[in-house]
């Protein structure tokens, strides 16, 4: 394999990639690594042999510059160590508004849930609404991702679909039917999305999308259960 080749292999295999020498000081960018939630890895480079050499002149020609670090993001080149900095601390506060946007979409399913327990019938009707609202998101997400890949497969927009579909099912049927469509509709979601796409997603939205799915299904059926028959309310 070409050096070209093994450069582009490794750019392929995380998220961000940092070539640097033994001596390299990366001043921090450890800790602003794990705040951005990106996936990544190093790639020291030893200049004590010819094949490691060849290997920087290759990773030089390819980026331009003479020195290390130099830093990948998603196989593009940003730059030595400040710029490396700079693009992940945008990329991380970037990620904490997507967290604190994600879980604060929880209050309304946990709000509504709690009105159909304290007896508000029109509650019911927001809660299947509002489910139905973001299970339709949550596969619009995946629509809009896979246009932005590569040799994306037919069958990742076809599936993106089907959460809309469930939802809109899920409206059209009484409430007591509705609400456990919508919590199997997010359950059977987040399995696809993981079986199907995980790999390709980051840790931190994964993450993030198994507690929101906890969430968003406990609500429901909460929900749910305050609808039948032989169950007691507050």
């Amino acid at each position: 394999m070409s050096h070209e080749a093994e450069i582009a292999k490794l750019l392929r295999s995380e998220e961000v990639v940092i070539f640097h020498s033994p001596v390299t000081d990366l001043g921090g960018l450890e800790e602003v690594l794990e705040q951005s939630g990106r996936t990544w890895r190093t790639v020291e480079l030893g200049m004590g042999s010819a094949d490691s050499r060849d290997f920087f002149a290759a990773l030089k020609a390819r980026t331009g510059l003479q020195t290390l670090p130099q830093i990948f993001i998603d196989g593009r080149f940003v730059g030595g160590l400040r710029a490396g900095q700079e693009a992940l601390m945008k990329r991380a506060s970037a990620v904490s508004a997507a967290k604190w946007m994600g879980y604060l979409g929880l209050l309304p399913f946990i709000f509504a849930a709690l009105g159909v327990w304290f007896g508000l019938p029109w509650v019911t009707s927001v809660l299947a609404a509002y489910g139905a609202v973001i299970l339709s998101f949550v596969g619009a997400i995946h629509w809009g991702f896979a246009m932005t890949q590569r040799g994306v497969r037919p069958e990742v927009f076809y599936a993106s679909v089907v959460p809309a579909l469930v939802a809109w099912g899920a409206l059209l049927t009484p409430k007591i039917i509705g609400l456990p469509l919508l919590a199997a509709g997010f359950i059977g979601w987040r399995l696809w999305e993981q079986r199907d796409t995980g790999p390709l997603l980051p840790g931190w939205f994964r993450a993030m999308r198994t507690v929101l799915t906890i969430g968003a299904v406990a609500s429901l059926l909460l929900g749910w259960a305050a609808l039948l028959p032989f169950i007691s309310r507050v």
